[in-house]
């Protein structure tokens, strides 16, 4: 209760802060003073009469009658006044509060020297208060006035005394006023001392406010300009994740335009087809691999930008760097020479294969850099126990200092001049391989070329195996894109390898293709942006016929395509764009083994080798 109690008296809502803690204060005095004034009197007069009678009521010059009413009439009053100036404090008016109740202590003590006299009253310590509270609550102004009001009323009481001594020489009248110069020098001395002492701490408050305001204002100016900078920071790191995008991106369509070039081969007349057509296919290889490095760059930008997961899968890290090896030769100029040490056996990791891939392009276009005059560049895989797989990337170039090795994962941190690097290449690497469980360390010092070291865990699990063809008929597919081109591709791939496929264009026109079919899809597929819906809300429309038939859900991100929800459904599941057809073959096969109830389930290593043996 006193607990309550005491919060509910520090909450005052009064504007000043001066006055708002003065409240707190206040607001005790009242209370006390409300509750003593009473009872003190009720104590004397039970207990005390024959002392009040005989003491002060019978020596008053009124009379005892008038004064007992003067005095228990202004002991009413100052007690109105606490729990009036109480109720007043509470509803936030401060002053008129204190102005109030120094107001009747002021008159109560003007009656009472009026009626019982300077000789009985004296200057009292009651005086002395409302003095003291005038000048710490109300300030200098009201602080001299009541000096000056209390002077007048000690004046008064001493012409009071000498009315009632009718018959006074002149003498003994001045003789009566002979108290007053040194009750006003002594409390003129006390109005000094408080005057300064306010006046002191009210300029300190002063000070300290314009302080405070200063401070908050250079506060303030510090916030703007680290708001500034950091803006600029910011868009300094877009400047530089822009032109480095650009520049990977540049790499990509450069390699692609290179591989394209192989074409003129079948335009010339010494056209030789064994040898050609392997160039032609090599050449269609390392197309689809500068896509697959372009796809994982976009997929780096949404990562950086949106913090998706990683799309993680099990495949084998040495077919990995041996189907890189085309690229990667395209990527190094022909004074540096690449030997690429893989084992015969498989070396199976989980990882995100692309930014595996993009890892390795960043690291050789490192050491590319690092190259200019060429060199050697080797990247060699080996089982380093037997729960890890090693990873050495190696080069001859320039080396680096101990200060760059320092920062050398830490994010936008490049040597590169402006323009031709993100410097976040490494910082992927290292989260990446972080996030994998494994390590990555790197050895270096100027002039002695780079080594990084890398420690994956090694997965267990067989790479052998292949998708088992499903016993019956053809796989029913219901293909949904609105894409054309892309619907004809993932059309054809898939009848190729076993499926018959209905093709809608729209969320509408799927409804039409469905309501004509005889026999319901054993599998769905849909694009997730299309003109007239999304994929998740069609699927969803789609339930209402197919409740349990598996669907596969084309999407351009992760896990939520941007969207605050996943799938509503066990039977669906996603599919990140870009992809090979094959791995969306192999992924319907799947989902219609698992919609038959077959217990085989395809798991990443025999997607990956699908991809492999494509």
């Amino acid at each position: 209760m006193f607990q309550r109690l005491l919060a509910r008296i520090n909450q005052v809502h009064v504007a000043d802060p001066v006055d708002r803690r003065n409240a707190v204060f206040m607001q005790w005095l009242l209370l006390f003073e409300g509750l003593r004034t009473p009872l003190n009197k009720i104590y004397l007069l039970v207990f005390d009469w024959p002392f009040l009678q005989k003491g002060f009521y019978d020596k008053a010059r009124p009379g005892p009658t008038l004064a007992i009413g003067v005095d228990l009439g202004t002991d009413l009053a100052m007690t109105v006044a606490a729990w009036f100036g109480l109720y007043l404090i509470r509803k936030g008016k401060f002053r008129p509060a204190v102005t109030q109740y120094l107001a009747v202590l002021l008159g109560s003590a003007a009656l009472a020297y009026a009626a019982f006299g300077y000789q009985a009253m004296g200057a009292n310590l009651t005086m002395v208060k409302i003095l003291a509270l005038s000048g710490l609550m109300l300030g200098r102004r009201a602080l001299w006035m009541t000096y000056f009001t209390e002077i007048l009323i000690f004046a008064m009481s001493m012409v009071t005394d000498r009315l009632f001594h009718a018959g006074l020489m002149l003498r003994e009248v001045l003789e009566g006023f002979a108290a007053l110069p040194i009750s006003a020098v002594g409390y003129l001395l006390i109005t000094i001392i408080l005057d300064r002492s306010i006046n002191a701490l009210r300029e300190s408050l002063t000070e300290s406010n314009a302080h405070r305001q200063q401070l908050q204002l250079e506060i303030a100016e510090r916030e703007r300009t680290q708001e500034q900078l950091l803006h600029a920071q910011k868009m300094d790191a877009v400047g530089k994740l822009a032109s480095g995008i650009a520049h990977d991106i540049n790499n990509v369509l450069g390699i692609i335009l290179g591989f394209t070039m192989e074409r003129d081969r079948v335009e010339r007349g010494d056209y030789v087809p064994n040898q050609d057509s392997q160039a032609l296919a090599d050449a269609l290889d390392g197309v689809e691999l500068a896509a697959r490095r372009g796809a994982a760059v976009c997929r780096k930008l949404l990562n950086f930008s949106r913090r998706d997961i990683t799309h993680t899968e099990t495949f084998d890290a040495a077919e990995t760097l041996r189907e890189l090896r085309p690229l990667l030769r395209k990527l190094l100029p022909t004074n540096v020479d690449l030997t690429i040490n893989t084992p015969p056996t498989p070396l199976s990791i989980h990882f995100d294969r692309s930014q595996f891939e993009l890892a390795l392009l960043n690291l050789t276009s490192n050491a590319r850099d690092a190259m200019p005059d060429g060199g050697t560049f080797t990247l060699s895989l080996a089982q380093d126990d037997s729960s890890n797989v090693a990873l050495t990337i190696q080069d001859t170039g320039l080396g680096m200092s101990a200060e760059v090795r320092q920062h050398l994962f830490e994010p936008f941190f490049t040597t590169k001049p402006t323009g031709s690097g993100t410097g976040l290449g490494l910082s992927v690497v290292y989260g990446l391989v972080r996030r994998a469980g494994g390590t990555i360390a790197v050895d270096s010092s100027p002039g002695n070329g780079t080594t990084f070291d890398i420690l994956l865990p090694m997965t267990a699990g067989s790479m052998a195996g292949a998708v088992l063809p499903l016993p019956g008929e053809r796989i029913r597919v219901m293909l949904i894109d609105d894409d054309d081109d892309l619907r004809g591709v993932l059309s054809s791939a898939l009848e190729s390898g076993g499926c018959e496929v209905s093709e809608a264009a729209s969320g509408a026109e799927a409804g039409r293709v469905l309501q004509q079919m005889t026999t319901p899809p054993d599998v769905l597929i849909c694009d997730h942006r299309m003109p007239d819906t999304d994929g998740s809300t069609l699927l969803r429309k789609l339930r209402l016929q197919l409740p349990t038939v598996p669907a596969i859900l084309i999407s351009a991100y992760h896990e939520t395509d941007g969207s605050s929800h996943g799938l509503a459904d066990a039977f669906s599941e996603r599919l990140l764009k870009p992809f090979a057809p094959s791995v969306l073959l192999a992924r319907v096969r799947t989902a219609a083994r698992r919609g038959q109830g077959v217990d085989e389930v395809v798991d990443d290593v025999t997607q990956n080798q699908l991809i492999a043996n494509r």
